[in-house]
């Protein structure tokens, strides 16, 4: 290659140089897009590649939770006379190119996992039991100190949610000091859980209800826009400030410091500056291009590890919150043609459910050296006929 440059005139020499070094390295990058399926928008880039293994390829379920290089994930086996023997299975991910289950819980029959959360070594499940006669459910711990046998330690009393919207409801839960926070469709119910074999109901509020978020002293909770409380009374929230959203319906929401990211089923995403808890803001919203808008911006899921948010829909994108005024979406990946129901992200890795298979994907960013190789071997002809034409328009 150097030789073919050496033959240009000294005048254009800096001037070609430069072309052909941005040559290669639109080369290079066209390369690692397309082998890896990854979309470059902005300035940065990720190479993401899907792990194969064999474990739960016949089972169906998702994702519920990531600790300590265990993944927790909810399973529902359909039988022949359409009844569930569903589990939660703790999957060992330390080499996630051989993901091994070390532990299950079984539930009992018809039993479906809404949402699971882990604090000093308990599992806080919150557990739909049955659809008959409206919605009834409990929370149950699971001492998991053992993940290869996890303990029950206790169930609270069976609960029946006053109202219920198939699919759009933001059932969850969140634990604070001894007390755990329950909120369904419209209501928000805090038990208190000093006792793990005696989880005890201890006041509700009707009429609201959303994702729950607590920082420090303030319970966020997230729906048509965001409700802050103070919980300085952890059983009798203050309120303290509200700010309505100007899109619907709320897929999913994740707390990144002082803000509130929500993103939206079809509209896109809105960050929230709750720096003052009386008087919070939206600072940012984005909406995906009409080209995108269906159905790959259909979001069901976030998640956020360092200054990266994780969001799963058709495609899964990539944002970069490093400035919460200008948060820039630098990747998307399409996966499959299925939707991604639940996703869970490490620092390496991307662990979800598209439409209740599970799936298991790494991710670099900007990590050159790893195609270096066959990026020079496809860029290298690629100046060379270039430093070619150069040399012939310059000889003419």
């Amino acid at each position: 290659m150097f030789v073919v440059m050496g033959v240009l005139k000294k005048s254009g020499r800096k001037k070609s140089i430069s072309t052909l070094f941005k040559l290669f390295c639109i080369c290079f990058l066209i390369y690692s897009i397309s082998t890896n399926n990854t979309i470059i928008i902005g300035k940065g880039f990720f190479l993401i590649d899907e792990i194969s293994f064999t474990l739960l390829e016949e089972e169906r379920g998702y994702v519920l939770a990531l600790q300590d290089d265990l993944l927790y994930i909810f399973v529902s086996n359909s039988t022949q006379e359409g009844s569930f023997a569903d589990s939660i299975r703790i999957i060992d991910v330390q080499q996630p190119e051989n993901p091994e289950v070390v532990g299950k819980y079984d539930l009992d029959k018809d039993d479906w996992v809404v949402d699971l959360k882990i604090k000093d070594n308990i599992a806080y499940i919150l557990r739909q039991i049955s659809f008959s006669g409206g919605i009834n459910w409990t929370v149950t711990l699971l001492n998991i100190t053992n993940p290869t046998n996890p303990i029950e330690l206790g169930i609270s009393a069976v609960e029946t949610a006053t109202s219920y919207i198939f699919g759009l409801g933001s059932w969850c839960l969140v634990n604070y000091k001894n007390y755990t926070y329950v909120s369904t469709d419209f209501e928000l119910i805090i038990f208190n859980t000093s006792n793990p074999s005696l989880p005890e109901k201890v006041t509700n509020y009707t009429s609201t209800g959303g994702e729950l978020h607590i920082n420090n002293e303030y319970l966020y909770l997230v729906s048509s826009g965001v409700k802050i409380y103070n919980l300085m009374n952890p059983v009798n929230p203050l309120f303290l400030g509200e700010v309505n959203t100007t899109k619907h319906i709320v897929a999913g929401s994740e707390l990144y410091g002082n803000y509130i990211i929500n993103a939206f089923w079809y509209y896109g995403i809105q960050v929230y500056n709750c720096t003052n808890p009386y008087h919070p803001t939206i600072c940012w919203d984005f909406d995906f291009p009409d080209k995108e808008f269906f159905p790959e911006g259909t979001i069901h899921d976030v998640e956020i590890i360092g200054d990266k948010l994780f969001t799963g829909a058709n495609r899964l994108n990539v944002f970069d919150l490093s400035d919460l005024q200008k948060v820039k979406r630098i990747a998307r990946l399409r996966i499959g043609d299925k939707y991604i129901d639940r996703l869970e992200v490490s620092e390496d890795y991307i662990y979800l459910t598209a439409w209740g298979r599970f799936k298991i994907y790494s991710y670099k960013e900007n990590n050159l050296p790893r195609n270096i190789g066959i990026g020079i071997s496809i860029g290298v002809p690629v100046v060379i006929v270039a430093s070619l034409l150069i040399w012939r328009k310059k000889r003419k």
